[in-house]
């Protein structure tokens, strides 16, 4: 912003005779704009200054605590919406998980059934081609002859009521 320069000559000699000589410049230099205070040849001067940034600094510190508290409050609502979107994510997947276990269970009774099934139409295959359809035929007989003997007794019922 500016300069000072000063310079002091001293000359000392052997005889009683000394010379003291100080010089001092007032002057001072200035390079490019000069948008604030410079002073110059106040040696030996008691300068008061006062100087304001018009509340600038003031501002400044309570732009920065609002922008802190905005970004407190942002940061917090991010954080509360994720965890309500994990928690309604981990919901839905336990409900979809116990839809298909119970899904699950039903095609594996559904499948014991008919392996149930299965089983049975194989072993009356197996009965079949051991005796040649004797085994059959026979439970087929025995069914029709209980048929007959039922139709026969309600029939002898209704002959003796009426």
């Amino acid at each position: 912003m500016g300069g000072r320069s000063s310079s002091s000559n001293q000359t000392t000699t052997t005889t009683t005779n000394t010379t003291n000589t100080t010089n001092t410049s007032g002057s001072a230099a200035v390079s490019g704009d000069n948008n604030g205070v410079m002073l110059a040849g106040v040696s030996d001067s008691h300068i008061n200054v006062t100087m304001t940034d018009h509340g600038a600094m003031e501002r400044a510190s309570q732009l920065g605590e609002l922008a802190l508290a905005s970004n407190t409050d942002v940061a917090t609502a991010a954080i509360n919406a994720n965890a309500d979107v994990s928690e309604t994510a981990m919901e839905s997947v336990s409900q979809a998980h116990g839809e298909n276990l119970q899904m699950l269970a039903g095609l594996a009774g559904n499948q014991a059934a008919q392996n149930t099934q299965n089983i049975e139409a194989l072993k009356e295959l197996a009965e079949m081609k051991i005796d040649g359809g004797q085994v059959a035929t026979s439970k087929q007989m025995t069914i029709t002859v209980g048929i007959v003997i039922a139709f026969l007794a309600v029939f002898m019922l209704m002959k003796g009521k009426g």
